[in-house]
């Protein structure tokens, strides 16, 4: 009985943490570009808001001087855009995109991480030791 009200507790305080993804963001992509502050483009609001609150990332109203795109829908994307690396959040993005160099993404209510080799290679990206077992 102890235990599933530790379990219960425990999930309800990391689930009312909304800044997760903000967390890994904040702790991921500046070990990928090795610098300790990046420029990011997105167009949506969602990813706006959780970037709004980043003391290392920056948002940017245009794709031209940022340093990469965040997101999930890259089909409108100006022609400034294409030669940018790409982090999707969501599987569909992460498979369809050709810039994209990693995704997190929900599946089956379990949090998702990968990240392509190749693409990391392309942009001159490092990934970090402990984060290949996720790269294909």
């Amino acid at each position: 009985m102890k235990s599933i009200i530790l379990i219960l507790l425990l999930s309800i305080v990391l689930l009312s943490d909304d800044n997760y993804e903000l967390k890994l963001y904040q702790s991921l992509l500046p070990a990928l570009f090795q610098k300790k502050s990046l420029i990011v483009y997105t167009q949506e609001s969602e990813q706006k808001d959780i970037l709004k609150n980043s003391l290392i990332l920056e948002l940017s109203s245009s794709c031209s001087n940022s340093d990469l795109i965040i997101g999930k829908s890259f089909d409108e994307l100006s022609t400034e855009c294409l030669n940018k690396p790409i982090f999707a959040t969501s599987y569909r993005s992460y498979i369809n995109a050709q810039n994209s160099f990693g995704a997190f993404y929900w599946s089956k209510g379990r949090p998702q991480i990968q990240f392509k080799l190749e693409v990391i290679k392309t942009y001159n990206l490092h990934l970090p030791q402990n984060l290949y077992k996720y790269a294909k």
